[in-house]
């Protein structure tokens, strides 16, 4: 057998510290001016500067370990983006308690799988999700004591009467972090969880060797922050593209966030002109969103500079039309998966011309790569193939799910699903996915938990869930193919399911594709189900059903 071909970075590797990540974030040394703003409330201008973040972190520290939670625990944090959401995830960094990010739109269903799967045993939770927390309660496997569920609020607009604290209720004297060093560095600190192609939501316990190696990499491969720098945070920082990129590496480099709670067109065009955003981190449907926005020439965006699209493909066509509205903007691509904390490829605004079109850009340092045909055995240069890669921020593995870690890993390489092809100088580009997963405007939808949901209605008998892409949101949408077990009204049905779906799933799991009656779902003579044709027959479908005037609900 031919030696494998490990593709590396053409960017030098970074020293790579062996540290806890809020040591790191807050060497005893400063490194910054502490009076520098750490985070920016894009909606109001309140302000958290350096040392108040160090400060407030430390105080919370102490508060959860008076009501017993101790190094190693593991906190959950569910709410919207907000300072107070910050606030509780540098407290639980800085008392070495692991943080898992609930998605602000689950269930209770959801938020209880990942609750009982992560063995949560603290809740920060957002004001207007408490309703929906209390549903929960009942289907968790721990009892949550009402001390250990914390409102995401100040206590100026904390709601009476609860209850429950709001963060700053927590604060106690100034205490101490709890410090990591060597092999302790490898303790999980982060556990967001990501869907694969089976079964429920898989926990990715991501480590403080994970995060501070991403982010030495990032600072010498990504668009260059620095102090004073400021780049808009709307993208949910319970999403591991949000979490590495605005939670952690802004403060790595001396930046500040400019916090919002979701992405809302006037907000953030109000929020980039008074703050003097230099850059962004966006999905391609915000793209298309400001693309087409008749408020993009009210406001001054003059400051802004570069927006780095992920999660999805970017059409070149769209990225110079959308940068021929924005003349001082260029867009670039970068790649990553939950897996590896998360960014594999980047693309800066120096790069952009040199790069092919719709490059993904090259290696971050640390990164080796291989490109693999279906047998595992490597392509040669220039022909597509499966990426796997093998770096310090690649994953410690699935919580509570060896044989899913095992599946996913060749060795020590990981295999990311996804089908690549490299040109001669290093810059990559996705042509297609091994994996099965639907990406909705940069969530992960698995078909298998749509379809074990459908299969439990009584009027369904057999289901298939598939992608198909929608060129004006510039996403995918779960679409269902579906046997009835009794003749139904086709329009009729596909309203009461998508209805259905709706009211037990997150917004980004709803069936905006549509739901379709057919005849037999396709599978092979082993029962495999054969998704390649059913999606090739759901973009068919989709293309008629648009013709008709017929329009899936969002």
């Amino acid at each position: 057998m031919s030696s494998p071909v490990i593709y590396t970075s053409e960017h030098a590797v970074p020293a790579l510290p062996r540290l806890g990540l809020f040591q790191y974030l807050f060497p005893a040394e400063p490194v910054f001016d502490s009076s520098l703003p750490a985070f920016i409330d894009g909606i109001d201008g309140r302000e958290i500067s350096r040392a108040e973040l160090e400060d407030e972190a430390l105080r919370l520290a102490s508060g959860l370990r008076a009501l017993g939670m101790q190094r190693g625990d593991t906190a959950c944090i569910w709410g919207l983006n907000s300072l107070e959401w910050v606030r509780a995830a540098y407290g639980c960094l800085a008392a070495g308690i692991a943080v898992t990010p609930a998605n602000f739109a689950y269930e209770p269903t959801e938020l209880a799988h990942q609750l009982n799967n992560s063995g949560a045993k603290f809740i920060f939770v957002a004001p207007d999700l408490v309703d929906k927390f209390n549903r929960t309660r009942p289907l968790l496997e721990r009892a949550f004591p009402d001390t250990h569920v914390v409102l995401l609020s100040t206590l100026e607009n904390k709601p009476f009467p609860t209850r429950y604290r709001a963060v700053a209720e927590l604060f106690g004297a100034r205490g101490k972090a709890e410090k990591f060093a060597g092999a302790q560095t490898d303790a999980t600190t982060w556990m967001c969880y990501s869907s694969g192609t089976t079964g429920l939501p898989k926990g990715v316990e991501t480590t403080h060797w994970n995060l501070t190696s991403q982010l030495q990499a990032c600072a010498v491969a990504c668009e260059p922050l620095g102090p004073g720098d400021k780049m808009i945070a709307y993208l949910p920082l319970s999403h591991i593209y949000g979490t590495t990129n605005a939670l952690f590496q802004p403060l790595s480099v001396g930046a500040a966030a400019v916090i919002l709670p979701r992405f809302e067109e006037t907000n953030a065009l109000r929020a980039i002109e008074k703050y003097r955003v230099k850059h962004g981190l966006i999905v391609p449907p915000i793209v298309i969103t400001l693309y087409n926005s008749p408020n993009l020439d009210k406001y001054d965006l003059s400051c802004l500079r570069s927006v780095c699209s992920a999660a999805a493909p970017l059409g070149p066509d769209l990225i110079a039309a959308f940068e021929k509205r924005l003349p001082s903007v260029r867009v670039t691509q970068c790649y990553g998966l939950s897996e590896t904390s998360p960014l594999i490829t980047a693309l800066t605004r120096a790069e952009v011309d040199a790069a092919p079109p719709g490059s993904i850009g090259r290696l971050l340092p640390t990164f080796e790569a291989r490109i693999v045909d279906a047998d595992g055995h490597d392509v040669p240069p220039g022909e597509r193939g499966e990426l796997w890669v093998r770096s310090p921020s690649v994953m410690k593995g699935y919580h509570r799910n060896a044989a899913a870690t095992a599946a996913t890993m060749a060795g020590d390489y990981f295999k990311t699903g996804d089908v690549v092809v490299r040109s001669p100088d290093g810059y990559f580009r996705v042509v297609d996915r091994v994996k099965e997963l639907i990406k909705y405007k940069g969530f992960q939808v698995p078909p298998a938990e749509l379809e074990a949901l459908l299969l439990t209605h009584p009027r369904i008998a057999d289901a298939a869930v598939v992608g198909v892409y929608d060129a004006s949101q510039a996403t995918e949408l779960p679409t269902a193919y579906v046997t009835v077990r009794e003749a139904v009204d086709a329009a009729a049905f596909d309203q009461e399911i998508q209805e259905w779906v709706a009211a037990r799933v997150a917004r980004h799991k709803r069936l905006g594709g549509g739901v379709f009656v057919i005849d037999q779902i396709p599978k092979s003579a082993a029962g495999k189900l054969l998704r390649r044709q059913l999606r090739d027959r759901a973009q068919a479908d989709r293309d008629a059903r648009k013709g008709t005037g017929l329009k899936a609900k969002l």
